[in-house]
């Protein structure tokens, strides 16, 4: 990737980009471990995160992600 499709995917990023709710069990063993990166809530067993992504699976990929660095 040169320099201008990176300037060109940081634009498209930042003109696209919206907050998606994504919605899981909280899993066993479950803990932080350093910064919490989504304004977060857990209630009743099921973690709510809102995610800053271009779409809906990119958010979920991205907070599965955290999730599985977090265990």
């Amino acid at each position: 990737m040169n320099s201008v499709d990176m300037a060109n995917n940081l634009i498209f990023r930042a003109k696209n980009l919206q907050e998606f709710i994504v919605e899981t069990d909280t899993p066993e063993n479950f803990r932080f471990n350093g910064v919490v990166p989504f304004d977060m809530e857990i209630v009743e067993g099921v973690i709510s995160a809102k995610v800053l992504a271009v779409d809906f699976d990119e958010a979920v990929a991205v907070f599965d992600k955290w999730l599985g660095e977090q265990q």
